[in-house]
C-alpha cells in the first residue's frame, strides 16, 4: 500500500509546482484557489510568506506551508520552486497525508514539475493500518516505477528505537505501478532482531492490486499417518471471475499427489471445486485415492434456482487420514427449486457414501428423484388458510429393495383467539400414500414382497392454550397450559410399506405438540392421542429469564409402531420437556431430558453451560442418550465435554478442552490445550491435541501445532504428530 500511496501523494503537488511556475505573487494565508468537493483539480496553498526573486528565477513559500488538493495535504517549512530547472524543493518537517489515511515524512523531498522524475531521502511511512516502513533513498523514475535503497518494513510499532518483533529488510526495493508488483533484492526477514529467513529476490503483487498469480507459503509438517509432509500452493489468479488454487502434496510414508481447488463467479452463477489425488507411484498408475468436494448455484430467474454438492472420496480412511473434513456421511446431490409468496417446489437426486462404519454398497440407496410440494393459501373469510403438499420419491439399490413413493395431503388450519385470551387451533388434513416396492423383505411373513401398496389417512386435532400473566414483586410472569388433542384411525403402517426414512424417531419438547413425530413420510402416527404440557418463564433485570417446559402424550390405544425403548410406547409416553436459564450475559444454561413415566429414570439427557466473561470462560456439555434399539440410536451414549478460555491479559490467550466417553469401557476421546500470544503485528500459538480415537489406518496419538502469523505478510505454520500410539 506505501508505494501506491506515494505515487498518489506526489500528484498532490504537481499544482503547486504549476502554481509557482506561473509566478503566483503571495500573501499571508494566500488561498490561491478555493477548495472545492466537485472538481480535483482545484487546489488550497496556504503559507505565511511567498517570495518571488527574479534574478535566481526561483519562487519561495515558507513558514507554514499547506497544500490541499483531492483529499490530500502536504506540509512543510519551506518550498522552493525554481523555474528554471523545473524542480521544486520541499524542506523542514514534510509530510504528505494521503487520501486513506497514511502519512510520508521526509527530511527532503525533490520533485521535476511534470512529476515523471522525484527523489527523496530518509523517508518514514506511517500507513494507515498503523504498519510502518523506512528508506534511505527513494527515487521515482521517468517511466513511473519506484526505487527505494536500504528499506525496512515491519507491522509492529517500536517504542524508544526499540527494534521491532519482525521486520523485513532489503537493499533495494522497485514497484512498478503499472504491472502493479513489488520486487525485493536482497531481502531478509528478522524476528527479534535475528535473521531468519533471506531471499535474494522476492517478488508479491501491491497489496492494494487485487489478486495475482505466484507462489504462497508453503506447509511443512511430519505426522504418524504422513511421515514428513510439505505442500507448495501456487496460485493462478486467471481473471477478476475465476482463479485457482495447485498445491502439490509430498509424503514420506503416503505417497504424492496434488490438491487443486477452483472458484469462478458467473453472472447469475457460482462455481466452487475443491478436490485431490494421492498415489504411491509416480506415473499414478496403482493404489490412487482422492477426492472432489464441490458446490454450483445458478439463480437461473427471481423464482427458480438449481445446483450441485458432490462429496466423493475413493475409500472410507482417506479424508481423515489426509487431513480433510470426514463427517459420518458423503452426500452428492443436484437439485432444482422455485419459490414463490405461497409454495415452495424441489426436485432432487441423492447419492450417498458412508465414511465410518463398514456398509455394503449395494445396500446404500440412490435416490433419483424426491420430488416436493408446498402450498399454503391466503387467509380466507374465516381466517383459515388451506396447505397442500405432494410428494414423489423413486429410491433405488442394486443389492436390496427399491421403493417408488407418491405422497399427498390436504389441509385446513383455523386459529382463533377468544375474548378471555385463549388461543384454540383447529387443524384437519387428509393425506395418501402410494407404494410400489420391489424386492421387500418381510420378516412378519417369512416372505419378499413386490407389488403396490397404499394407505389414506384422515387426521385433525385441536389445540388449546391460555397464557396466564402476572407483574408482581418485580417480576414478569407467564403460566401457560396447553393442550391438543388428535384423531385419526389406528393402523395404516403395513409391513409391506418399507421405512426408509422414518428410522429416527426422537421423542423430546420439539415435537411434544406435532400431529406426526416422524421425521419422514414412510411412518404415520395413528389413533387418537392428546398432547399436554406446561410452558411457565419468568422474567425480571436483576435475574435475567427463566423459562422451563414439561409434558407428556396419552394415547388411547397403543400404536405398535412405537417400541417401548422410544418412549411412545404405551398409554401414557415418558416426560419431555427443558430448561433454560440465562440470569445474567455471562451466565446461560439449558436441560433437554426425558424421564421415564413410571420410574423417572433418565431416558435422555442434554446439559450445556457456558459461564463467565473473555478473562475467564468455561463451557460444559452432558449428554446422555439411553439405547431405544433403532438403528440410529443402537447402543446407549454418555459423554462429557468442557472446555476452558480465558483471554488473561490483553496479549495472551489460552483455551482448554476434554471430552470424554462416560459408558463402560470408555475413557478420554480427545484433548485440546493451546496458548496464543497476539499483538499489533504478530501472532504467535501452541496446539496441543491428544487423539485417542482410531479409524483403521488412522492412528492416535498427539499432534503439536506451531502457528507463527505475521500480519500483513502472511502465515507460516509447523505441524508434527508426536508419541502417536499403535
Amino acid at each position: 500500500m506505501m508505494f501506491r500511496s506515494l505515487t498518489q501523494a506526489l500528484l498532490s503537488t504537481s499544482a503547486l509546482a504549476l502554481l509557482l511556475a506561473l509566478g503566483v505573487p503571495g500573501a499571508y494565508g494566500a488561498d490561491v484557489l478555493p477548495p472545492s468537493d466537485e472538481s480535483e483539480d482545484n487546489t488550497l496553498l496556504l503559507a505565511d510568506e511567498v517570495n518571488y526573486d527574479s534574478d535566481a528565477n526561483t519562487v519561495t513559500a515558507s513558514g507554514y506551508v499547506e497544500i490541499q488538493r483531492a483529499g490530500r495535504m502536504l506540509l512543510a517549512d519551506r518550498i522552493v520552486y525554481d523555474r528554471t530547472t523545473d524542480v521544486a524543493t520541499a524542506t523542514g518537517n514534510v509530510s504528505l497525508t494521503d487520501v486513506n489515511g497514511s502519512v510520508f515524512f521526509f527530511e527532503q523531498i525533490q520533485m521535476a514539475g511534470d512529476l515523471k522524475e522525484g527523489l527523496a531521502s530518509e523517508v518514514r511511512v506511517l500507513l494507515s493500518d498503523k504498519s510502518r516502513m523506512a528508506s534511505r533513498l527513494y527515487k521515482r523514475n521517468p517511466d513511473g516505477t519506484m526505487e527505494l535503497d536500504k528499506a525496512v518494513y515491519s507491522a509492529c510499532g517500536s517504542c524508544k528505537g526499540e527494534t521491532p518483533l519482525w521486520q523485513i529488510k532489503a537493499d533495494h526495493v522497485r514497484y512498478d505501478p503499472e504491472a502493479e508488483m513489488v520486487y525485493y533484492n536482497n531481502a531478509w526477514v528478522e524476528f527479534g532482531g535475528v535473521p531468519l529467513f533471506y531471499t535474494p529476490y522476492l517478488a508479491h503483487p501491491d497489496p492494494t492490486a487485487g489478486p495475482k498469480s505466484g507462489l504462497l507459503l508453503p506447509t511443512i509438517g511430519a505426522s504418524r499417518n504422513l511421515g514428513v509432509t510439505y505442500k507448495q500452493p501456487y496460485y493462478f489468479h486467471a481473471a477478476s471471475d475465476r482463479d485457482a488454487t495447485l498445491t502439490p502434496f509430498i509424503t514420506t510414508d503416503a505417497g504424492k499427489g496434488v490438491i487443486t481447488e477452483y472458484r469462478q463467479d458467473f453472472t447469475e452463477a457460482r462455481l466452487r471445486a475443491f478436490g485431490s489425488l494421492m498415489a504411491d507411484d509416480r506415473d499414478f498408475s496403482s493404489d490412487v485415492r482422492g477426492h472432489l468436494d464441490a458446490t454450483a448455484r445458478w439463480d437461473m430467474n427471481d423464482t427458480w434456482r438449481s445446483g450441485t454438492d458432490i462429496r466423493l472420496a475413493s475409500d472410507r480412511t482417506y479424508l481423515r487420514r489426509y487431513g480433510f473434513l470426514a463427517p459420518t456421511w458423503l452426500t452428492s446431490n443436484v437439485f432444482a427449486e422455485r419459490f414463490t409468496s405461497n409454495s415452495y417446489f424441489s426436485a432432487n437426486a441423492y447419492y450417498f457414501q458412508r465414511q465410518r462404519v463398514t456398509t455394503s454398497s449395494g445396500r446404500v440407496p440412490g435416490v433419483l428423484p424426491l420430488l416436493n410440494y408446498n402450498y399454503r393459501s391466503d387467509p380466507d373469510d374465516l381466517g383459515g388458510t388451506w396447505t397442500v403438499d405432494g410428494n414423489g420419491l423413486v429410491l433405488l439399490r442394486s443389492n436390496g429393495n427399491d421403493t417408488n413413493r407418491l405422497s399427498a395431503r390436504v389441509g385446513w388450519n383455523l386459529p382463533y383467539t377468544a375474548d378471555y385470551g385463549g388461543v384454540t387451533t383447529f387443524r384437519a388434513g387428509l393425506r395418501g400414500d402410494g407404494y410400489y416396492v420391489r424386492g421387500l423383505e418381510r420378516p412378519s411373513r417369512n416372505d419378499v414382497f413386490t407389488g403396490t401398496a397404499g394407505r389414506v389417512v384422515p387426521e385433525a386435532s385441536l389445540e388449546w392454550r391460555m397464557p396466564f400473566v402476572s407483574n408482581e414483586f418485580n417480576f414478569s410472569q407467564v403460566l401457560e397450559p396447553i393442550v391438543m388433542a388428535v384423531i385419526s384411525p389406528i393402523g395404516g403402517n403395513s409391513d409391506s410399506i418399507p421405512n426408509e426414512d422414518s428410522l429416527d424417531l426422537e421423542f423430546d419438547d420439539t415435537n411434544l405438540f406435532s400431529m406426526q413425530r416422524f421425521a419422514g413420510l414412510d411412518r404415520v402416527e395413528t389413533g387418537a392421542r392428546i398432547n399436554y404440557g406446561l410452558h411457565w418463564a419468568a422474567f425480571n433485570q436483576n435475574i435475567g429469564t427463566v423459562s422451563a417446559l414439561v409434558g407428556q402424550v396419552y394415547r388411547f390405544h397403543r400404536d405398535p409402531v412405537f417400541t417401548a425403548l422410544t418412549g411412545l410406547g404405551g398409554n401414557f409416553s415418558d416426560f419431555v420437556g427443558r430448561v433454560d436459564v440465562t440470569p445474567h450475559p455471562y451466565v446461560s444454561m439449558q436441560y433437554r431430558f426425558r424421564f421415564d413415566k413410571d420410574t423417572l429414570a433418565s431416558r435422555r439427557s442434554e446439559l450445556s453451560a457456558l459461564l463467565g466473561p473473555d478473562l475467564l470462560r468455561v463451557q460444559t456439555s452432558y449428554i446422555f442418550i439411553k439405547s431405544n434399539g433403532t438403528p440410529s440410536v443402537p447402543l446407549s451414549t454418555e459423554e462429557l465435554y468442557v472446555a476452558l478460555s480465558s483471554r488473561f491479559s490483553q496479549n495472551w490467550s489460552l483455551a482448554m478442552s476434554h471430552r470424554r466417553n462416560l459408558g463402560p469401557g470408555g475413557g478420554a476421546i480427545r484433548t485440546d490445550f493451546g496458548v496464543t500470544y497476539e499483538d499489533e503485528c504478530v501472532v504467535i500459538g501452541l496446539d496441543v491435541a491428544d487423539d485417542k480415537t482410531q479409524d483403521r489406518d488412522f492412528k492416535k496419538g498427539i499432534a503439536v501445532i506451531l502457528r507463527l502469523s505475521m500480519k500483513t505478510i502472511g502465515d507460516i505454520r509447523f505441524n508434527t504428530d508426536v508419541g502417536a500410539e499403535r
